[in-house]
Order: C-alpha cells, then sequence, then structure tokens
C-alpha cells in the first residue's frame, strides 16, 4: 500500500508540474506588480503569449497610460506611464485585467506620491534648561510649513530618562499638554515631529527641563498657560484670574487649573478664535480667596443668598437677574502684574474672571478705552458664558442680540451706540440701526457666495424693533450656539490683527479665504433658550 500510494503522489506531482511549465509557456509577463516612482517614469512589461490577447481598458485606472492595448500570440513589449499629479490623491494599488483564451491575468499597478517633508517645528515653550516648569504644562511650538500645501500634525515627545525611552502625544495644532502629569523635580529631554499624510516628516531640535515640585501656586503667582507662535509683531493677551478660589484650589492640576482649562478650551472652540489661537499668550494669575464662592444678594437657582469674603468681592444680584460686578479696577492692577503686558495692551484684550460658584449668570464690565473684565461663573453653563461674555462681549465688543422689550430703543442708548462707535468703528459691529442693505455696515457679506445666512432681522440689542442683526441667531443670543455670525467674525479678526500689532495687513479678501465658517447650518432657535433669563448686558464705562 505504501509503495502504491508514493507512485500515486509522484505522478500526482509530475502531472501538475507539467501543467504548470505549460501554461507558463503559453501566457507569461515579465512582471505582475508595477510601482511607479515619485517621478512618473514609465515602465516596460513584456508579455510572452501563445494566444492573442487584449487589456479590459475599463479596468486601467485614469491615470495609467497602457499600449499597446492588444497583442498577437507571440512576444510584445508593453509600456505602462502614468499621468502627472493633478491632485494630492495617493494612488494606491489598482488591478489592471489581461484576458486571453478565456482566461486572464492580473497586473496591479501604483505610484509613489511625489512629495516633500514639511520643515522642522521650531520650540518655543518650555525654554532650553527651564526649571520649575509646571507638571501638567502645555507645550508650544511654532507650525511648520509644507511645501506642498499638505496638513501638518505634531507628535510631541518627551522623555524621562535622557532619550532611553519616550512618551508620545498627538496634535494638530501648535500646542499639546500630555494626558498625564510629569513627574516631579524631574528632568525631560522633549522635542517635536511635524508630519504630513503622505509619509513626510521633520524633527525638531531636542531641549531639555526640569519640573518643578507640583506643588501649590503662590498668591499673586503669574502663570503661563500658553505662549503665541504665530510670529505677529506683538502677542495678544488673554489674561485669566478667579474670584472665591481659596490656597487649596491653586495646587497644580488643581481646582482653578481644571477650571481655566475649561475657559480656554470654550473661548478657543469656535471659529475665529480656533483659527488664531496661536496668536495668543494666556496667562493665568492665582489669587487668593478668604472665603470660597461669592456673595449672592437674592436667592438664585443653584445658590442661596449668602455673603462671601473674596478677592474680588464678586456680587451676584441673583434673584431673576443675572447680573455679576466684581472689583475690576483691582482685577486690571492684577493683570498689569503679567510681565510685559501694559495698560495699553489691555485695552485689546480682555481680562476673563472665574467664579467659583455654580450658577449661570454672566456680565462683562467694558470701557470705551477697551479694556474689559468678563465674569463668568463656573457653573451648569460655564462654557457658553464664556464664549458669550468672554469672546463675545469682552474681546469681540459685540453687543446682545436678546429681543426682550418690545419696541425700539431708546435715544439716548442709540446715542451711547454711536458715540463709541466714533472711539473704535467696530464696536457693536453685530447690530446696525439702519434698516438697508446696501447702506448696513456688513452690506460686503450680503449676496457674497458662502454667506446666505447674512441679511437684514429686525431685533437685537435687547429690543424686537428699530434695531437690526445680521443673521436669525448666534452665540450673542443663544450662548449655547458656539457660533460668531460673520460680521461678529469679522470685528474678532480685526482686534486680534490690532493687537497683535499687524492691523495694516488685514484685509476683507484674506478674511473671506481664511473664515472657515461661514454660516450655522442649524439656524433655528432653540426651544430651551425662550426659557433662560437673557444674560445682562455689558456694564458701560464712559473712560
Amino acid at each position: 500500500m505504501k509503495s502504491t500510494f508514493n507512485i500515486l503522489i509522484s505522478l500526482f506531482l509530475f502531472i501538475g508540474f507539467s501543467a504548470c511549465r505549460e501554461e507558463s509557456e503559453e501566457f507569461y509577463m515579465s512582471a505582475y506588480d508595477v510601482t511607479f516612482d515619485q517621478n512618473g517614469t514609465a515602465q516596460t512589461v513584456t508579455i510572452s503569449s501563445s494566444y492573442d490577447w487584449e487589456f479590459d481598458v475599463v479596468s486601467i485606472p485614469s491615470w495609467c497610460r497602457v499600449q499597446p492595448l492588444s497583442g498577437k500570440a507571440g512576444t510584445v513589449e508593453v509600456t505602462l506611464s502614468p499621468e502627472p499629479f493633478t491632485e494630492r490623491v495617493p494612488r494606491e494599488k489598482q488591478s489592471i485585467k489581461l484576458m486571453y483564451d478565456n482566461m486572464f491575468s492580473i497586473l496591479s499597478v501604483s505610484q509613489d506620491m511625489p512629495n516633500n517633508a514639511p520643515s522642522a517645528p521650531e520650540l518655543i515653550a518650555p525654554s532650553d534648561n527651564d526649571t520649575g516648569v509646571r507638571t501638567n504644562g502645555l507645550f508650544t511650538w511654532k507650525a511648520a510649513s509644507d511645501p506642498d500645501g499638505d496638513t501638518v500634525v505634531y507628535t510631541l515627545m518627551l522623555s524621562p530618562d535622557n532619550g532611553a525611552s519616550w512618551n508620545t502625544y498627538h496634535s494638530g495644532t501648535t500646542s499639546c499638554r500630555p494626558s498625564e502629569h510629569l513627574l516631579n523635580g524631574t528632568s525631560y529631554l522633549w522635542k517635536v515631529v511635524s508630519s504630513d499624510p503622505f509619509g513626510g516628516k521633520a524633527e525638531s531640535a531636542t531641549r531639555s527641563f526640569r519640573t518643578g515640585d507640583g506643588g501649590t501656586y503662590a498668591d499673586g503667582e503669574i502663570i503661563r498657560y500658553q505662549t503665541e507662535s504665530a510670529g505677529a509683531p506683538k502677542p495678544v493677551h488673554l489674561i485669566i484670574m478667579g474670584d472665591g478660589y481659596t490656597k487649596e484650589d491653586y495646587s497644580e492640576g488643581g481646582r482653578f487649573d481644571s477650571d481655566v482649562d475649561i475657559a480656554v478650551d470654550a473661548f478657543f472652540t469656535p471659529e475665529p478664535f480656533a483659527s488664531y489661537r496661536d496668536h495668543f499668550r494666556i496667562t493665568a494669575v492665582a489669587v487668593y480667596s478668604q472665603e470660597s464662592g461669592a456673595t449672592v444678594r437674592k436667592d438664585m437657582t443653584g445658590c442661596p443668598l449668602q455673603n462671601r469674603n473674596t478677592a474680588f468681592h464678586t456680587v451676584f444680584e441673583g434673584g431673576k437677574s443675572t447680573e455679576v460686578t466684581c472689583d475690576k479696577e483691582k482685577a486690571f492692577s492684577y493683570a498689569l502684574k503679567v510681565p510685559d503686558v501694559t495698560d495699553e495692551d489691555l485695552q485689546n484684550t480682555t481680562v476673563l474672571m472665574i467664579v467659583n460658584l455654580n450658577v449661570r449668570a454672566g456680565t462683562c464690565l467694558m470701557e470705551k478705552t477697551g479694556r474689559s473684565v468678563s465674569i463668568c461663573p463656573a457653573g451648569p453653563t460655564f462654557r457658553n458664558v464664556v464664549s458669550h461674555e468672554g469672546g463675545g462681549h469682552g474681546f469681540g465688543r459685540l453687543l446682545d442680540e436678546y429681543r426682550y422689550y418690545q419696541g425700539s430703543p431708546d435715544p439716548a442708548l442709540v446715542a451711547e451706540v454711536n458715540e463709541w462707535r466714533s472711539a473704535d468703528p467696530f464696536y457693536g459691529y453685530n447690530i446696525s440701526f439702519i434698516n438697508d442693505a446696501a447702506r448696513v455696515h456688513w452690506a460686503h457679506f450680503i449676496g457674497r457666495e458662502g454667506y446666505d445666512a447674512v441679511g437684514l432681522f429686525e431685533g437685537a440689542f435687547m429690543y424686537s424693533k428699530g434695531v437690526w442683526r445680521p443673521e436669525a441667531i448666534s452665540c450673542m443670543e443663544e450662548e449655547s450656539r458656539l457660533y460668531y455670525n460673520a460680521p461678529s467674525r469679522e470685528a474678532i479678526v480685526r482686534r486680534i490683527f490690532k493687537a497683535a500689532g499687524k492691523s495694516s495687513s488685514f484685509s476683507l479678501e484674506n478674511f473671506y479665504a481664511s473664515d472657515k465658517v461661514k454660516s450655522d447650518n442649524a439656524m433655528v432657535k432653540s426651544s430651551y433658550v425662550e426659557k433662560l433669563i437673557p444674560l445682562a448686558p455689558p456694564v458701560l464705562t464712559n473712560r
């Protein structure tokens, strides 16, 4: 039995070998997988066939030329060459079908994407050999450029053992905060790798730093949260401080840090702040209060009447009012402790005052000079209030779009707005007292492609008549909608350019080209907002 089995196996192998040899003699290609180089160099494939053959033209990629498309029995050289790239789309492997004698073979083609690597990131903070670095600190660098215009992403690399191992963190922006705290009192190396979608990479220089003890911030300590990376002549300052936070709240990664994280993320989530975040230098100031919370004059949702001894003497009106006040002069005095900040700088930004109280309220204290304090309690709508009060009123100098009263605004209010516009033509840029599409100051948006939402909508500035807003809805009415209308975005970008010392380089054409979110896709007003008391209007000081 064993010998018979061996004979059958030998016969089977002989027949199989003979069939393969006969098939290879009948049809043969010198290559079945062709990869073109980045330069698109043509390649030749030799076909030896006992049969006439032809390519299935439907299976040939549009970017690949094949000549000839068919051939007679014998030996033929086929030339394959790729068309030049016209868009940044990879040419991944595709199969071309070649048919002969009721059979077919597959020839696969692909091409490497012509690609230039991005530039290496330039590190900003922490500086080389820096000490006392926060264990939950933010790392920042300048944006890398890509010769092909590809999107660049970044990998932050940290080593606690002098390069023996590296922890990696990914970011789509020019900053990154590691997902866990760094070790206290530890020396680190750090670097950043820039990458494009097609394998191009570049690595920054390597820096060293040493973390601090991870303990409590001292009263009055200045905490650098983010260093600007846009390369503008001056930084745009965002200065954050808190009221009603006691010494125990100021440990690294503690209550105050956590609330600052939320506020910063909220401030820079909507456009145009998201696109211009790299222009901002963000600084926090630790200010101890004797007691937690804030004074509340009347019972309100989330907190009853109470008196609290706090650093900035924040007071909530309570009851059915969302008005809040604080000692703004003391806030400005602390803001001026931030290195390189002058009173002139404060005229082009806002102090963000976070209050350690779980309520919905908010007020912006605005001055004609441009200084402001945006008071935002860390309550259930904290993020939304930051966008409305901090980004909208405080920085953008926008006005409310609520329709709270019937009728038209008093002539004295109209005169006040016009007076403030004499000092700043972009003050309250999201409202108009002119019902004329050709003369309204946002006329350049009306009818422009992409800005279909822009028009004239009656009702704003707390009144239902006699004043117009540019779009049906925005966060200046419904603060939960993280969207600034088109004129508001223009006003914000103009102020960023002014604060950054590059007003002369602003142009509407560049603004249109850079404007990423041109309309709100959900223009219907939420029924929820109808139930909410409007946030208090800004408190204006004529100085």
